[in-house]
C-alpha cells in the first residue's frame, strides 16, 4: 500500500466523511480511492469507523447490505461486492494491516454472544479468547483483536444484530442479496471446495498467535491484582477426533519456514470459520443453560426467588435468513472437509505424516462446530414456532447429517449413490451420534403437536423419515449404540478388538455435549419405539380424516351469477384449501412416510387400537417380505367426513366417539352458514339498499301467499315441478342439516318461498346490463323486448330443470 502524499488526519476524516455521503457506487469508487492512496497509519486509524459505517454498527445505519440487491440496481451491487470481496481494496487492506502483530482494536464486549459474556463474567476463559481478553482494573474486560478478526466480526455480528433483527426480512433468493453472495464468496477464498491449497495470504514479521481450536470448554481466568493478566489453565475435550489436533497445535515460531508458511495460511480460515461460529452458533449455549438450572435448582431449595438467574440469559430466536445462511455455511464446511487427502501408509509400520492443511480439515468439524451446531439446532428443535418455517431449522439438521451429500465426483472417497450410506461415514455417525438420536428424540416430541393433514408438515415428517431410511444408515446407527450399550469386547471382521475404552470415550464426548442430567435414549429402544407406534397411530388417523372427507365444490357466490359462471367452471373439486392433487400427494408423503418408519425400526406386526373409543379402530399391518402396508380402518359414522353422532330431527347429536374425533381433530364439522340464506350478512359483491328492498318485498309476498305457494310447491303436475324450480325451499324436506338446528329454523327453511336477493348481486346486474347491451347493439331490441326475451329465458330454464333434474335434487336449482 503506497502512500502519495502526507495527509493530515482531519483530512483524511473529512475525505471518508464526503464520501460516505454520495451514492453506493460512486462511494465504493471513492473510498477505495481514498483507500489505496493513504498511508498505513492512517488506513489503520481509518479503518474502525469505515467497518461501522459498511456494517452499521453503534449509531451508523449501515450500507442496508441484507436489502441490496442485483434486481434492483445491478451496478451498485456489482460495486459493493467487488469493494467488499475477498480481493477486493477493503480486504488487501485489512490483511496488511493483521501483519503488524503491534496493531490491534477494541470490540465491545456487550456485542459478543450472551454465552460468551456469561462465562466470562463468572470468571472463566473460553479458549477462543484467551489471546484475545484484557482487563482494565474493575471495568468490564476488553476485546482486542487484529484488523482482520475486526472485519470478520463486525461481518458475523451484522447478521445477529438487533437493528438487522428487528427488520424481519426474508431472503427467498439469496443470490439476488449481496450480504449471502459475500459470503458465499468469503467461503470459496478461505475454505476452498476444489483446491488442494489455500490463497496465498500476506505473512507477518512476527508469529500470528493462534488461537486454540478446542474451545468448547472454558478454561479458569485469575486475574492478577497487581497487572490485570489473566493466568489460564487449559482443560481439552475428550473426543474421538482430537488426537491428531491437539498434537499438531505447536506454536508457530518453531519449525522450518515452509511449516510456518503453511501454518500462517491456515490461520486465516481457522480464525474465520472459529468466528462465524461464534456468532452465529454461540448465541444459545448449552452450558449456559445447563449452569443456570443448576443455580436455579440449589436455590429453589434454599427458597429463593429464581428470577434474577433467568434473567441473565435470555434465549436469542434466530431469524429465517440467519438459518438460511447457517445451512450455507454448513454445506461449505461439508464440502472444504471432504476435499480432504485419504491417508497414506508408507508400510504397515510407518505412516505419512499429513499436511497441517489436511490435519485442518480433519478436526474442524469436531474442533470448531460440532458443540455449537449442537446447541444451536437443539435450541431450535425446542423452541422454534410451529408453523411452516420449522422447515428451514430442519433442513439445516438434514445438511449436517448427511455430509455424504456433499463431495466431489471423480474421488474414490466419495459415494456416488446418494441413497445408501457407505461404510466410510461410520466415524462420522458415531461421532455424531447425538445429531442422530437425540435430535431425533426432539422432533418425535414436535410431531405431537402437528396436524399432518397439512401438506407441509406431512413433508417434514416425510423427509426425516426418508433420510433417516437411507440404505445402510439404519445399521449404522445399531452399530454405534452397540458401541455404547454393547459387550465389554467385540470382534470385528478383520480379527482386530474394540475395547471398551471406545465406549467410555464416546460416552464422555456425549456429556460434554449435553446437560449432566441428559439421559440417553436408545435410537431403537422401547420409548422410542412406543413414540413412533404414536406417529404410525397419527399417520393412519390423518388418512382417515381425508379418505372420509367428501370433495367440495367452490363456494357459490349467487343464483344466477353461479349459473353462468358454470357454463365455464371446470368442475374442480377441492378439499378445503387443496386441490384433489394436493390431497393425493399429501396421502402419498403419509405413505412413505409409515413405510420408511416402519423399515427403519424393523417393526412388523403392529396393532393400534385408540383407547376408549368403541367403534373406532385403526390397523397399521407390515410386511417384511415385499415392504408393503396395510391401512384398516372400521369407523362407525352416519354422515362423512363429520364426527360421529346420532341424527335427530332437529340435526345431528354428537356421540361419546364423535367427541372424541372433534377434540383430537379426527373428524370436524364444515364451517357453513345453516340459517336462512335471505338474512346471511351483507356481502361486498352485494348492493346493501337492493338487498334490503328485495328482501322486504319478497317476506310480504310469502307471508301474504304463504298457502298458495304451499299448494303450487306439493303439486304432482308440471306446474308442481316448475314450482319446485322457481320456490324451492332452502332445505329440501328430505336433506338432514350439518350442525344441530332449532325446530322452529328447520321447520322455517323447509318452508318454500320465492327469493329475489340473486338480484342484488353487482355481478348478476353486471350480466344483465351486458346482456342488454349485446342485443340492443346487434339487433336493436329496446327495453320491452328485452325483459320478455329474459321472462322467455326463465321459463324455458325452468322447463329445462323439471325435466332433467330429479325431485329432490332442489340444493342446485336456480331459485334455490
Amino acid at each position: 500500500m503506497a502512500a502519495t502524499s502526507v495527509i493530515s488526519p482531519s483530512t483524511i476524516w473529512s475525505k471518508f466523511q464526503a464520501a460516505y455521503g454520495k451514492p453506493l457506487g460512486q462511494r465504493c469508487i471513492d473510498l477505495e480511492q481514498l483507500i489505496l492512496n493513504c498511508s498505513s497509519k492512517d488506513a489503520s486509524s481509518i479503518l474502525p469507523g469505515l467497518l461501522e459505517n459498511i456494517f452499521g454498527f453503534g449509531a451508523e445505519p449501515g450500507w442496508g447490505l441484507d436489502v441490496i440487491t442485483k434486481g434492483h440496481n445491478h451496478a451498485e451491487f456489482d460495486a459493493v461486492l467487488r469493494f467488499l470481496g475477498p480481493e477486493g481494496p477493503i480486504m488487501k487492506v485489512v490483511c496488511n494491516l493483521q501483519t503488524d502483530s503491534y496493531l490491534t482494536y477494541e470490540f465491545p464486549f456487550s456485542s459478543l454472544p450472551g454465552p460468551t459474556r456469561h462465562i466470562i463474567e463468572e470468571g472463566s476463559l473460553p479458549m477462543f479468547y484467551v489471546n484475545k481478553l484484557q482487563f482494565q482494573g474493575f471495568a468490564k474486560p476488553a476485546i482486542v483483536i487484529g484488523a482482520f478478526e475486526l472485519f470478520m466480526f463486525h461481518f458475523a455480528y451484522a447478521l445477529v444484530s438487533q437493528q438487522w433483527q428487528q427488520k424481519s426480512l426474508n431472503w427467498n433468493n439469496m443470490t439476488d442479496v449481496i450480504y449471502p453472495c459475500l459470503l458465499e464468496k468469503y467461503l470459496d477464498y478461505f475454505l476452498p471446495r476444489n483446491k488442494k491449497s489455500l490463497p496465498k495470504f500476506p505473512q507477518s514479521s512476527g508469529a500470528n498467535i493462534r488461537s486454540p481450536m478446542v474451545q468448547q470448554s472454558p478454561v479458569s481466568v485469575k486475574q492478577s491484582p497487581v497487572s490485570g493478566t489473566p493466568q489460564t489453565r487449559s482443560r481439552s475435550r475428550l473426543g474421538l477426533l482430537k488426537a491428531n489436533l491437539l498434537s499438531t497445535q505447536k506454536p508457530l515460531v518453531q519449525g522450518s519456514p515452509v511449516t510456518e508458511k503453511v501454518e500462517g495460511d491456515i490461520w486465516w480460515s481457522e480464525t474465520f470459520v472459529q468466528i462465524l461460529a461464534e456468532f452465529w452458533l454461540n448465541q444459545n449455549s448449552i452450558d449456559l443453560e445447563r449452569g443456570i438450572s443448576l443455580q436455579n435448582l440449589s436455590h429453589s431449595r434454599l427458597g429463593q426467588s429464581s428470577e434474577s438467574f433467568l434473567s441473565l440469559y435470555e434465549s436469542f430466536m434466530p431469524s429465517n435468513n440467519h438459518v438460511r445462511l447457517v445451512r450455507l455455511f454448513l454445506k461449505h464446511i461439508h464440502f472444504f472437509v471432504n476435499s480432504c487427502e485419504p491417508e497414506t501408509n508408507i508400510s504397515g509400520y510407518q505412516q505419512m505424516d499429513a499436511s497441517p492443511l489436511d490435519e485442518f480439515k480433519r478436526s474442524l468439524i469436531s474442533s470448531v462446530l460440532q458443540k455449537k451446531v449442537y446447541s444451536f439446532l437443539r435450541h431450535g428443535f425446542e423452541r422454534w414456532p410451529l408453523d411452516s418455517s420449522f422447515r428451514l431449522i430442519l433442513e439445516t439438521w438434514l445438511t449436517y447429517i448427511q455430509p455424504w451429500r456433499y463431495t466431489e465426483p471423480g474421488n474414490a472417497l466419495y459415494t456416488k449413490d446418494a441413497d445408501r450410506v457407505p461404510d466410510m461415514w461410520f466415524p462420522f455417525i458415531r461421532d455424531n451420534i447425538l445429531f442422530y438420536s437425540a435430535l431425533f428424540q426432539d422432533f418425535l416430541q414436535r410431531t405431537r403437536k402437528m396436524y399432518l393433514t397439512s401438506i407441509h408438515n406431512a413433508y417434514i415428517v416425510f423427509r426425516v423419515a426418508k433420510v433417516l431410511n437411507l440404505t445402510n444408515l439404519p445399521q449404522l446407527l445399531r452399530e454405534v449404540e452397540k458401541i455404547l450399550f454393547g459387550p465389554v469386547y467385540k470382534t470385528d471382521l478383520s480379527g482386530s478388538y474394540i475395547a471398551s475404552e471406545l465406549s467410555t470415550v464416546l460416552r464422555i464426548q456425549i456429556s460434554e455435549l449435553e446437560r449432566p442430567d441428559f439421559n440417553y435414549i436408545s435410537l431403537f429402544g422401547h420409548e422410542t419405539e412406543s413414540q413412533i407406534h404414536n406417529l404410525l397411530t397419527q399417520i393412519n388417523a390423518s388418512k382417515t380424516l381425508l379418505s372420509t372427507k367428501e370433495p367440495e365444490k367452490k363456494v357459490e357466490k349467487s343464483k344466477l351469477g353461479s349459473f353462468l359462471s358454470s357454463l365455464f367452471d371446470n368442475g374442480t373439486k377441492m378439499y378445503g384449501d387443496m386441490s384433489e392433487h394436493e390431497v393425493k400427494k399429501l396421502v402419498l408423503y403419509l405413505d412413505q412416510t409409515a413405510h420408511n418408519l416402519v423399515n427403519l425400526f424393523s417393526i412388523k406386526n403392529l396393532d393400534f387400537t385408540i383407547p376408549s373409543s368403541p367403534g373406532f379402530g385403526m390397523t397399521y399391518t407390515h410386511s417384511a417380505g415385499d415392504q408393503s402396508t396395510v391401512y384398516n380402518t372400521s369407523l362407525s359414522t352416519s354422515l362423512s367426513g363429520t364426527p360421529d353422532c346420532k341424527i335427530r330431527n332437529q340435526g345431528p347429536q354428537l356421540t361419546p366417539l364423535g367427541r372424541y374425533q372433534l377434540m383430537n381433530g379426527l373428524r370436524k364439522f364444515d364451517v357453513v352458514y345453516h340459517g336462512d340464506p335471505d338474512l346471511q350478512p351483507i356481502r361486498s359483491y352485494e348492493n346493501r339498499l337492493l338487498v334490503r328492498v328485495l328482501y322486504r318485498f319478497t317476506a310480504v309476498i310469502n307471508q301474504m301467499f304463504h298457502n298458495e305457494i304451499s299448494g303450487l310447491y306439493h303439486r304432482d303436475d308440471i306446474v308442481g315441478k316448475l314450482s319446485k324450480v322457481y320456490l324451492a325451499a332452502p332445505l329440501s324436506p328430505s336433506k338432514i342439516p350439518n350442525s344441530p338446528v332449532q325446530p322452529e329454523l328447520l321447520k322455517s327453511l323447509r318452508t318454500p318461498r320465492i327469493s329475489l336477493r340473486f338480484l342484488g348481486s353487482y355481478q348478476t346486474l353486471l350480466y344483465m346490463t351486458l346482456m342488454y347491451g349485446f342485443l340492443r347493439l346487434s339487433f336493436g331490441i329496446g327495453p320491452f323486448g328485452y325483459v320478455m326475451i329474459l321472462l322467455l329465458s326463465i321459463i324455458v330454464y325452468g322447463f329445462f330443470r323439471a325435466f332433467m333434474t330429479e325431485e329432490n335434487s332442489n340444493s342446485n336449482v336456480l331459485f334455490d
